[in-house]
């Protein structure tokens, strides 16, 4: 990607300036975010990525091989968007399920003389699946296979298990890294602006705890992803608000490996 062509090209003044200062390496401002969802091409916008990608990774693509386990889909908050069972279902249902520990240790050992590098754990909030359970859960599966990373919970369960345990997020999370859990995921972000939040998933944890519980664990020494669910109601600010949040703490701690952006369709709220 060439910087003179495109200051020689028929773009828009604004967004040959956003070029210019990616080139520079500076950083853009939100303003700036939104000229380039309102203005940007795909093929604009897809050069500039791998422009930046180019300059911190040249040729080389990153990846891990992992697998899911879903201890289960019962679960105390009922996002709109969430096709997850709910906390009045019962065990037996036909649409629901919880997996007992020997089910989840199985799954595990299934993978044995597999090259996979990584365990994702996540389901819904189970309100007899705490804190000392998962600890307890994790430990074990550290014992059948050490050398597994162990990605698990997102903040949405965190902050109920915390809660439930009544230890704060540093404690809690201690906790589960003490009991060999590596990272966390990114789930349970979807979108940060409190007014969209508050129509979509109002009864679950709230933007400033996703991303308190996320620093707290970049602050012990454990990783995690971030998220943005999109493609509902939100509008191009607040994609770029949320964006924003997450750049401000990944200034602050260096703790994310990855953005993984959702699509969601349309729900009827």
């Amino acid at each position: 990607m060439n910087l003179e062509l495109i200051l020689e090209s028929n773009l828009s003044n604004p967004l040959k300036k956003i070029a210019s200062k990616v080139f520079n390496g500076e950083r853009i401002t939100y303003d700036e975010g939104i000229t380039l969802f309102n203005e940007g091409e795909i093929n604009f916008l897809g050069s500039l990525a791998n422009y930046i990608r180019e300059k911190k990774h040249g040729d080389n693509t990153y990846f891990n091989k992992n697998f899911h386990i879903e201890p289960t889909n019962i679960c105390v908050f009922d996002c709109k968007f969430c096709a997850y069972s709910k906390l009045l279902r019962e065990k037996g249902d036909y649409d629901s399920w919880e997996m007992d520990e020997e089910e989840i240790y199985e799954t595990i050992r299934s993978y044995d003389k597999s090259d996979v590098t990584e365990v994702h754990i996540v389901g819904g909030v189970h309100p007899k699946m705490g804190l000392h359970y998962f600890a307890k859960l994790i430990k074990n599966i550290k014992e059948i296979k050490p050398e597994l990373h162990v990605k698990a919970f997102t903040a949405v369960e965190l902050e109920y298990m915390c809660r439930k345990a009544k230890v704060s997020y540093k404690e809690g999370l201690q906790i589960l890294k003490d009991h060999g859990q590596d990272s966390l995921p990114g789930g349970g972000a979807e979108i940060f602006a409190e007014a969209v939040r508050n129509d979509i998933c109002k009864d679950k944890c709230s933007s400033a705890e996703w991303l308190e519980i996320h620093e707290t664990a970049h602050s012990i020494g454990m990783p995690s992803n971030a998220t943005m669910l999109y493609g509902h109601i939100e509008s191009m600010e607040d994609r770029i608000d949320h964006m924003n949040r997450l750049r401000a703490l990944q200034d602050k701690t260096g703790g994310f490996n990855t953005f993984i952006p959702l699509k969601l369709s349309l729900i009827h709220i």
